[in-house]
């Protein structure tokens, strides 16, 4: 995929990079169809064969618009957008379901226009089917199931989803000992064949679609098309190879293997490779559908904003595509979640900056919401935080000060917060967003069938929880052994550093001029600031550490000692700064 990403710093092997000259015609009269032309004409340094292929695209564009007597309809610009990557396909369209998570680059209501694409392919043949498995497992359908559906249960872009039923002896938790084997209900997956290269050769045109966008309109090159297109890259690669889907699946299995209220389908690893997928087939109904059937749906509802939060504060891993097709309701009420294509992580770090927005939301510390949210943006450029405090005072207090908790609506609140990030030129890392769209669609699909839910309520335990987890004493451990860590390699790095520096400033790359007459007295006067900052840090600290210590119901007597040996020494030194600088005054 190298020669994908050449055409951002080499542009004039643009016919190296467009791996297909007649899909490029293709979508090259879609463009201008829709009237997005511009990006095609008035650019320099074209290939002569590129070129040749616009100019073909122009001319069999006009001739369809002459035949039918009329100019293709110019409307809304989302509309139109979301129409033309309907039209140009899979690729294109797995491009705009991505896009329609990035709130913090997109206006909200082309998002919402984007979430909407659906795959609109036709199946592939039976026999194509057929061969994939051949070729993948070596053995006929025949063979390999009992049964197998000849008509697809769904289709998509990549991959199209058969029924199928196989013998329990490949289901490996199965204990097959003096067992007779039964027959398994199951769901296969299958590559379309050769999807890998018209994949390929579609990256390739959309680069160099975005390499047009920016020359033709210059403002483009602020939301990064070459980034957004590097990550959807990666995303839709690892789509491409299904082991992924199945590491993905094994995970939830490990991850809800006690939850009683949640199902996950059971992995076939046999017959599971890099282009098939065997799963087990769930048989229930769409959680929106579930108020027809007599389910619970109050329980289920909170349940399933519970099994979301579970995901992102305690595992860190979450199902990144929970519309309601995916979440199924099982005959006996469980949950039952499907498709584990796309994922989303959050790191340690990423969670307790989560945890801080959240619980800050929730307690309405308006204050604490523009703060946390300052900190999990990437911000571009300098950034007026009092304007940027304010605005979200503004925001919060509008949406609070007529409503109780239970009546916010949470989603709405989300996406206001990621339009005001915006607005001042900032933006949230995708796997934040994906959890924010995730919120968005669970509340939404929750409160369709249960009005009552109230997922503030739900959200609370599970902040509280991993707030409170940062002053255990392990953790708090942790933290000071990853400052003091951090503080030795910076140690170890000061003298190269230093002598980095002379070096510069004795070849003369580097020079100072300073004019103060009481600078040494200035320079004695920092430094004793920054050392006693240091020590009130290093006081704080032992104290707290020691004190976490102490107030742990399940302390042991060796680290009740250890608590007290580390609160006395903080206090000492903590007096000690204080007996410099109010006693003696040294400020």
């Amino acid at each position: 995929m190298s020669t994908v990403r050449t055409v951002y710093t080499n542009f004039k092997a643009a016919r190296s990079a467009i791996k297909d000259l007649n899909r490029l015609r293709q979508i090259s009269v879609i463009l201008i169809k829709h009237g997005f032309g511009y990006l095609l004409k008035g650019q320099r340094h074209l290939d002569d064969e590129v070129s040749q292929v616009i100019r073909e695209a122009s001319d069999e564009a006009a001739e369809e618009d002459q035949e039918r007597s009329i100019q293709h309809p110019l409307g809304d610009l989302s509309d139109r957008i979301n129409d033309i990557l309907q039209d140009l396909g899979p690729t294109f369209v797995k491009f705009g379901q991505i896009l329609s998570t990035r709130t913090d680059l997109l206006p909200v209501e082309l998002c919402n226009k984007l979430s909407t694409l659906q795959d609109q392919v036709k199946p592939i043949s039976f026999e194509e089917v057929s061969q994939v498995i051949d070729e993948e497992l070596d053995g006929n359908i025949s063979e390999l199931f009992t049964y197998f559906s000849v008509e697809p249960l769904a289709c998509a872009s990549i991959a199209q989803v058969h029924t199928a039923r196989i013998m329990s002896t490949f289901d490996e938790s199965i204990d097959m000992e003096g067992c007779e084997p039964r027959e398994i209900d199951v769901v296969v997956k299958v590559q379309r064949p050769a999807i890998q290269s018209t994949i390929e050769a579609d990256l390739s045109i959309l680069h160099f679609l975005a390499k047009q966008a920016v020359e033709a309109i210059p403002e483009v090159e602020a939301f990064r098309p070459d980034r957004i297109l590097i990550e959807f890259e990666r995303a839709i690669m690892k789509e491409l190879d299904f082991k992924y889907e199945a590491h993905n699946l094994s995970r939830f299995t490990k991850n809800f293997k006690d939850w009683e209220t949640v199902h996950i389908p059971t992995l076939y690893k046999e017959l599971s490779t890099e282009r098939i997928v065997v799963m087990e087939r769930l048989r229930g109904v769409k959680i929106t559908d579930a108020p027809n059937f007599g389910h619970p749906m109050d329980e289920i509802a909170r349940e399933t904003v519970r099994m979301l939060f579970k995901q992102v504060f305690e595992d860190g891993f979450f199902h990144g595509d929970l519309h309601p097709g995916n979440l199924l309701i099982l005959e006996d009420s469980r949950i039952g979640l499907i498709d584990f294509g796309l994922v989303g992580r959050l790191s340690p770090t990423m969670r307790e900056r989560m945890a801080d927005l959240l619980l800050h939301v929730t307690t309405r510390n308006n204050e604490g919401v523009a703060r946390a949210l300052y900190e999990i943006s990437v911000h571009k450029g300098t950034i007026n935080y009092n304007e940027w405090e304010a605005d979200v005072v503004e925001l919060m207090e509008q949406h609070f000060t007529n409503s109780s908790l239970a009546d916010v609506d949470f989603g709405q609140i989300v996406k206001d917060l990621i339009e005001g990030a915006v607005r001042h030129r900032a933006q949230i890392p995708p796997d934040y967003t994906m959890f924010f769209k995730s919120i968005i669609t669970v509340e939404g699909i929750g409160k369709q069938v249960s009005p009552e839910l109230d997922i503030i309520q739900e959200i609370r335990p599970y902040v509280q929880r991993l707030i409170a987890q940062r002053y255990q004493p392990e953790q708090l451990l942790r933290t000071a052994i990853d400052g003091i860590q951090t503080f030795s390699k910076f140690s170890k790095r000061l003298p190269h550093t230093a002598q980095q520096l002379m070096q510069q400033v004795e070849d003369k790359q580097l020079g100072f001029h300073l004019s103060d007459a009481h600078l040494d007295k200035r320079f004695r006067h920092q430094r004793a600031l920054v050392n006693r900052g240091i020590s009130a840090f290093l006081s704080v600290s032992l104290i707290g550490l020691g004190l976490a210590f102490l107030i742990n119901p399940q302390v042991t007597t060796w680290a009740e000692t250890f608590g007290v040996v580390l609160t006395l020494l903080g206090t000492v030194i903590g007096v000690l700064i204080v007996w410099r600088v109010v006693w003696r005054g040294e400020w």
